[in-house]
Parts: structure tokens; sequence; C-alpha cells
């Protein structure tokens, strides 16, 4: 069903363009936590989120046969969040150009945080090498969990999710009232 709907935006106008997007991992798998943030470009479509994978756990040093799929699964999610985003807003530009009420490409996925535009975010260099001072902010986090810490922050995961649906259920019989 998801490929079915991934497909049907299939030449669809999409605010593309020369565009790259955050992205971000915050992952638990088997006893493996990963957090880390890149920037993704949009108009490579030859940028592969199975090889990025691959790639991130040979350099990590990861060697759980789990975490690469997770990691690539995580990406696309978060691309096709964007997908349908852009899709969204290129027929509100349309609507809003018919209409003769002009409108500016604005990304609202949640997941992007919004994409950046790579004239304004390298000065029209060529170059993408970060700053020493934003390396802290882009630095893959790997820990690896003895089963103990693991079983300590998955239970940790389920008192939280059971708190919060709590909550969300006295909100519902409060806004009820």
């Amino acid at each position: 069903t998801q490929i079915s709907e991934f497909r049907s935006y299939e030449g669809q106008d999409m605010y593309i363009g020369d565009k790259i997007v955050p992205l971000k991992l915050d992952l638990l798998v088997n006893n493996t936590i990963i957090r880390d943030q890149f920037l993704w470009d949009l108009s490579n479509l030859e940028s592969d989120p199975e090889e990025f994978a691959r790639t991130f756990c040979r350099d990590m040093g990861i060697r759980d046969p789990e975490v690469g799929p997770a990691v690539a699964v995580a990406i696309r999610e978060q691309l096709y969040e964007i997908v349908v985003q852009s899709v969204a807003s290129a027929r509100e530009f349309r609507v809003n150009k018919k209409g003769r009420r002009g409108a500016e490409y604005v990304s609202t996925s949640k997941s992007s945080g919004g994409s950046l535009d790579l004239m304004k975010l390298f000065g029209g260099r060529s170059s993408v090498l970060r700053k020493r001072k934003e390396w802290e902010y882009f630095e893959p986090i790997v820990d690896l969990l003895s089963n103990e810490e693991a079983e300590a922050l998955n239970a940790r995961e389920e008192r939280n999710a059971r708190l919060k649906k709590r909550l969300n259920e006295k909100e519902e019989i409060y806004l009820a009232i």
C-alpha cells in the first residue's frame, strides 16, 4: 500500500531544485543506540539510503546486521514525508497561482525542519565542508548497551508511553465534558 501510494506521486510537480534538508536519526536497534543528523541533497536522485546506511555502519564499526536496514528505513520515511509535503505545497502553489494570489514555497515537513537553499547555506562556494564550531552538532553518536541497560531503557520507554496514553485519555475525557 505504501509503495503504491508513493508511486502515485511520480510525475507530479515538487519544489525541490537545489535543495538540501537536514535528516535526523534517533534509533534503538537491539542494543545499539544511534543519534545523528546530516544534510541530504534532494536534487541528487542517485543518493541511496541503503548505500548510505551500509557506509555509515562500516565507518562507525557497527556489526549488528539489523542496524543498517533500520537506518535506511528511517531515512526513507523522512524522505517520503518530504515528498508528500512537497507535492502538497506544489498543489497549493498552483491553486494560489490560478487565483492570482501568488505564493512562496514553504516546506511544512515535520521531519525536515524546512529545506535549505544551497546558495544561502554555502554562499555560492562549491565546498560543503563544515566550520569547526559546527562539527559537534553533526557528529554521530553510537552507543552499545549491555542487555541490562537495553532492558532498562525499553522499560522506561514503555512506562513513558503508558503515561502519555493515560494523559491523552484524561485530556479526551476533559474535552468531552
